[in-house]
């Protein structure tokens, strides 16, 4: 009826409020902004129930899980209470909750871990397969035969309706899986809009192909779309901007090489001296503990791990294989942001969402990982592979050696790093036309599953990555299968011929030139008629006029080009006048 869909409504439509925690050894403090609201008793529902607590006042709603039990006890004197400051950002409220047990709790800016984290799986923990059963009071053997063939016929419907659903699932485990541990199948065909996977992907046919065929299919369509012309002109880039030489610079290259990314950045000098008085007494310790721990992400990025409320299955249920395959999944995602963040100097564009998908298998191919037949070293050829032939920079130096050192720097940074580079590229998918179903397939998954890892063991693998990274033959360009090498090698080849031709050109238009002198000089020792110099004919010509000259001897004072000469009028083998000492 209409009350209950207005009931019902109501119900699911709250509006998560913001806020901030901070804590000290025997208390927690949340504060809740809700802002333009008229607080009353009658309006305000508070509860602490061991580990939960509930905040209500319509249209906010807040259910937070912390780690450890909380206690609002009036006998003991530990009661919680809450204050209300309407003039405080239009409003917030104050809530002062004592801990069972003393002691500060990890991991509480990880507002994932906090926020609805129970419900969902309280709601399919419930037991309801009783509710459809009924219960026979009492039995009589003198039964009709209407009433048996009518029990019959819905035990037959029944069973015709259990072999059905059986018959869906079977065909459903058939079907081609991807997505986050291959949780989804069939959603190009059954929920997208039309062509949406020819933009969004690269993969041909993503719900019939497959995945003991993507990879082989993936390397193929690389091969084809790779090009050497491209890989060559980028191969001699200039890292500096006053290179003379105007095709080896590039100022995207070089403005990339430059940059200092988030995830290298070092505290500031302010931000270390800060630090170090808080370490100055214990009342500055017990102040900054009261006032929480250092914030890593800034209210936005808050906000996005609020909202994020994307269930996946209980750390406890995923195999130790899926852990591994999902971490190689993680890796190839990491190393084509940094790609994207590089040239992009961390400003998005509007191709940014084509760059995050094009360089990661992961995300343009559904590639899944089956450790340990893959590994770390596999995920990072293929990715290197790739920034070498889709984007705009294809130097190798960059893409196998700075954007691999950047994603090691990123898992060496910590979950934290690692869930702001995820909640960036939620960002810019988000806003993307085509490609922000991966979202919904991947990115938000993963920010639910990077909060709950432990901190050891992103730092074991973020070790086994340094480690491929260190190794001297890890990414080499033999190990690309692109055959690089042979490219190269053509390549210089045909420069060596064109610099012996270049060269046999000007040594040939040398020999000409001084065979031209060479021919001068003969005609001007037995003429007059070939002279370089108007002026030296007026001479001459006045000196012939005045004797009977025979010829002109020319003599040089030097062996090279720009000797003097010294130009004798000979009269019968008599020296008679010399006209120009200097002679070019």
């Amino acid at each position: 009826d209409i009350e209950s869909n207005k009931l019902y409504f109501s119900f699911i439509m709250p509006i998560t409020p913001r806020f901030k925690l901070s804590q000290t050894e025997s208390q927690m403090t949340v504060i809740i902004h809700i802002p333009h609201i008229r607080v009353s008793a009658s309006t305000l529902d508070i509860v602490v129930d061991g580990c939960d607590f509930h905040f209500h006042s319509s249209p906010y709603l807040l259910y937070l899980s912390f780690p450890g039990e909380l206690i609002d006890d009036a006998e003991t004197c530990r009661e919680a209470k809450a204050t209300y400051d309407p003039s405080d950002q239009n409003g917030v409220l104050t809530v002062r909750i004592f801990k069972k047990e003393e002691g500060i709790w990890k991991d509480l800016d990880l507002l994932g871990n906090l926020v609805g984290k129970s419900s969902f799986e309280t709601l399919n923990n419930r037991d309801v397969r009783n509710e459809n059963k009924i219960e026979v009071i009492s039995s009589s053997t003198s039964t009709t035969t209407d009433n048996s063939s009518a029990i019959d016929l819905e035990n037959q419907e029944k069973s015709q309706q259990d072999f059905s659903i059986f018959s869906d699932d079977i065909q459903s485990c058939l079907k081609p899986h991807y997505g986050f541990l291959n949780m989804h199948h069939s959603v190009f065909t059954a929920y997208a809009r039309e062509g949406l996977s020819h933009d969004m992907l690269e993969i041909p046919n993503p719900d019939e192909m497959p995945a003991d065929q993507r990879r082989e299919q993936r390397l193929e369509t690389e091969r084809i779309n790779f090009d050497p012309d491209r890989y060559l002109g980028d191969l001699d880039l200039s890292h500096d901007d006053e290179d003379g030489d105007d095709e080896a610079v590039d100022m995207i290259f070089i403005e990339a090489m430059r940059m200092e990314p988030h995830w290298n950045r070092l505290p500031s000098v302010h931000e270390l001296t800060n630090d170090f008085e808080k370490l100055d007494t214990k009342e500055s310790h017990r102040q900054s503990s009261e006032e929480g721990s250092d914030v890593f992400f800034n209210e936005e990025e808050q906000m996005q791990l609020i909202e994020n409320k994307t269930q996946i299955p209980p750390l406890s249920q995923i195999t130790k294989e899926q852990n591994e395959s999902l971490l190689l999944s993680l890796l190839d995602i990491m190393y084509a942001y940094t790609y994207d963040h590089r040239t992009t100097l961390g400003d998005v564009t509007c191709e940014s969402s084509w760059t995050l998908v094009m360089l990661s298998s992961t995300l343009s191919w559904f590639e899944s990982y089956t450790p340990p037949y893959d590994d770390i070293l596999s995920v990072l050829r293929w990715s290197v592979r790739r920034a070498l032939i889709y984007p705009y920079l294809r130097n190798f130096d960059f893409v196998a050696n700075v954007l691999v050192k950047d994603t090691e720097n990123i898992f060496a940074g910590g979950k934290r790093v690692i869930l702001r580079c995820l909640l960036q590229i939620q960002k810019i998918l988000d806003k993307s036309e085509f490609h922000y179903l991966f979202n919904k397939l991947y990115i938000c998954p993963y920010i639910s599953w990077v909060q709950r890892m432990r901190d050891q063991d992103i730092l074991k693998f973020s070790k086994q990555l340094g480690k491929c990274v260190a190794t001297e033959m890890g990414i080499s360009k033999v190990s690309l299968d692109l055959d690089l090498e042979m490219y190269e090698e053509n390549m210089w080849g045909e420069r060596k011929e064109e610099n012996s031709v270049d060269s046999d050109e000007d040594s040939y238009d040398s020999e000409e030139a001084s065979g031209d002198s060479s021919e001068a000089s003969s005609d001007s020792s037995h003429g007059v008629g070939e002279t370089n110099s108007t002026a030296s004919r007026i001479l001459l010509d006045t000196e012939i006029a005045k004797s009977n000259l025979l010829e002109i001897s020319i003599t040089s004072t030097g062996e090279d080009e720009n000797a003097k000469k010294t130009i004798t009028l000979l009269d019968h083998g008599l020296p008679r006048k010399t006209l120009i000492e200097e002679w070019p």
